[in-house]
């Protein structure tokens, strides 16, 4: 039976092309959306909830404070397994937190953060043991920092080996194993394309980027897949990259009217909601095939 990971990642999105830091629609509502359709399907998930807002344009304590009640909320929701996912600009600790890549910390500041994230959530008598640091980024300190601070699991995208090759034709998957002090690695599943950038680039599986029924000749091949997508993607539209369906017409319409209208609203603190989105409606197509085929979904660490 082939093994399928769901990961979300649950965050404002802070691309410059498509920056739009907005909380109600790129976490609240998004994620509450993401949350449904799962249920609905009973297909397991794991949601790494991110701890900071990534920018400047929300204070840390007003962000916390509603990311605090989305935790509670979805407490109730059997199929989802809730775990700290950490960018870590803006977040007040007792050194300075000016850069949001994992990375970019000693070590002694890489264990203070999961400790403290790992409390934020048993607060809410949520047990913690996997982890994502934002945008993927670890350091040769990071599984040691994850083993001191009481996590078993981790899960991140590398970029070797590449699990897909779209230019070659070829699949490379990698199954969870055990990486540096006895963390177990579930690696979120790559993908090596031509971008449409018209450059080599290394992805990762996703609605984001790709229709099903151009990755399902890989899926069908494959025993392991970590699928990544965002709660921004839901609700946030955004240029949209790769093989969606009416990309072109997508991103003209984005960049002419969505994104001068999106921030002359944002000056009036209004948000604005695109109820529909190619991502939306890409993940639901994603999820619709899951169901109607034989595949079993596991937590992180299942």
């Amino acid at each position: 039976m082939k093994k399928i990971y769901l990961t979300f990642d649950i965050e404002t999105i802070i691309s410059r092309i498509s920056y739009n830091p907005n909380f109600y629609t790129n976490i609240f509502l998004g994620t509450i959306f993401l949350a449904e359709e799962l249920k609905k399907r009973d297909l397991k998930a794991t949601f790494f909830i991110s701890l900071s807002p990534k920018c400047d344009d929300i204070p840390f304590d007003e962000y916390f404070e509603k990311i605090e009640s989305l935790i509670e909320l979805l407490k109730s929701y059997k199929n989802l397994k809730l775990q700290p996912h950490l960018h870590m600009k803006n977040i007040p600790f007792d050194f300075e937190t000016k850069s949001d890549k994992f990375a970019d910390y000693s070590f002694d500041e890489q264990y203070k953060a999961l400790k403290w994230a790992k409390e934020v959530f048993e607060k809410h008598d949520i047990e913690v043991d996997s982890f994502r640091p934002g945008s993927y980024s670890a350091n040769p300190q990071y599984y040691q920092a994850l083993e001191q601070a009481g996590y078993k699991y981790s899960s991140i995208m590398k970029k070797e080996p590449i699990h897909i090759d779209t230019l070659e034709n070829k699949l490379n998957i990698e199954t969870p194993s055990i990486a540096d002090f006895n963390i177990i690695e579930y690696p979120v599943t790559s993908v090596k394309i031509k971008s449409i950038k018209n450059k080599e680039e290394i992805t990762n599986l996703s609605p984001d980027f790709f229709t099903y029924e151009s990755m399902e000749s890989y899926i069908n091949q494959a025993n392991y897949l970590n699928i990544n997508f965002h709660s921004f993607s839901i609700f946030t539209n955004r240029f949209a990259r790769e093989n969606h369906n009416g990309l072109m017409i997508n991103n003209i319409k984005y960049f002419l009217f969505e994104k001068p209208l999106i921030k002359i609203l944002k000056l009036l603190n209004y948000e604005v909601i695109n109820l529909n989105t190619l991502f939306k409606a890409e993940f639901v197509n994603w999820l619709n095939h899951f169901k109607e085929t034989p595949t079993e979904c596991y937590f992180i660490g299942e």
